[in-house]
């Protein structure tokens, strides 16, 4: 059954360089979020979408606006203030040399959210899923104790919350999230984690997970980088009623290094709510994240027929 998903997180504008961040004149632009990224995913496969973030009062925040709209997002309860937007610059890397990201989001109008920026009722007014990542409790003091407060107000209407820690370094220490992170697993109902998650935030192993905290699923994915242009993955799901499905590790070209994760997540999203079966759902999504590996951008916004006839074509990679 297809149900209407929320998401709380911040689009950024993109700015890619072709070569080094430092070296580069022009870069190309986009647009892009995790939490915007999988709702864009759901959108596609039909999915009812709902994004709570902000954006300047500005053209860049209106051009970002008009990009969520073209994919589908209902966008009516978006903060549009101030003159501000989060930015971050990438570049792809090299076989000798890794990519990079230099954020510029500090003082973006998302980070001044607060508690007081939405009206919880009329956000959450048919909602079957809300879906959070770890970067929103990164940003601002203000956007923690929002994320935290969206995560409990869910809870105490009964709305499932799917979580994916998306740890990163560049915005704060493993030390300084550990406690952020696990606190907010402890809230979620289903895990997007790795097994260094894992380890370093749930504190916990894969036997034991599923005992210390309240998910009914927790999904792992354990990428490896290979090389600037392949990459591995393994995935495994656990259900809380003892079943295990996983997807053995296969490689795959690389063109594109950000958004596979998101949209793994949004096309696993998808086969919870209607039903798939779990080894099929995993099929699904790894079909997905390795696809969108080849797609330019933040988003993958494909149709499920697309989707299954890639799965298909890779089938053998997928056993």
């Amino acid at each position: 059954m297809k149900r209407k998903i929320l998401a709380f997180g911040e689009i950024l504008l993109r700015l890619s360089a072709e070569n080094t961040i430092r070296g580069s004149r022009t870069f190309g632009a986009c647009y892009g979020g995790t939490e915007s990224n999988v709702l864009a995913c759901l959108a596609a496969l039909g999915h009812e979408v709902k994004y709570l973030s902000a954006l300047p009062s500005n053209p860049l925040g209106a051009a970002a606006l008009d990009h969520l709209k073209r994919l589908g997002i209902d966008t009516s309860d978006m903060v549009i203030q101030g003159d501000t937007m989060g930015i971050y610059f990438a570049e792809k890397g090299t076989a000798s040399r890794g990519a990079n990201v230099v954020y510029s989001r500090r003082h973006s109008e998302f980070t001044r959210l607060d508690e007081n920026s939405f009206d919880f009722d009329k956000v959450f007014d048919g909602v079957g899923l809300f879906h959070i990542s770890g970067i929103s409790f990164a940003l601002s003091d203000s956007s923690r104790a929002l994320a935290f407060r969206l995560m409990k107000e869910a809870n105490e209407r009964s709305i499932p919350v799917s979580f994916d820690f998306n740890f990163r370094p560049a915005l704060w220490t493993a030390e300084s999230a550990r406690p952020v992170l696990k606190q907010a697993a402890m809230q979620a109902d289903i895990l997007l984690a790795s097994h260094r998650d894992l380890e370093t935030f749930m504190e916990t192993d894969e036997q034991n997970a599923l005992n210390e905290y309240k998910c009914s699923h927790l999904v792992l994915r354990d990428r490896t980088v290979l090389s600037s242009e392949r990459h591995s993955v393994k995935i495994s799901a656990i259900k809380r009623i003892g079943e295990k499905a996983e997807i053995p590790e296969f490689s795959f070209p690389v063109t594109e290094r950000i958004g596979g994760g998101d949209a793994f997540n949004g096309t696993l999203l998808h086969c919870l709510l209607v039903g798939t079966a779990d080894k099929e759902a995993l099929k699904f999504a790894a079909a997905a994240f390795a696809l969108k590996h080849r797609i330019p951008g933040d988003v993958l916004a494909l149709s499920e027929d697309d989707i299954v006839k890639f799965m298909h074509e890779t089938e053998e990679l997928l056993q």
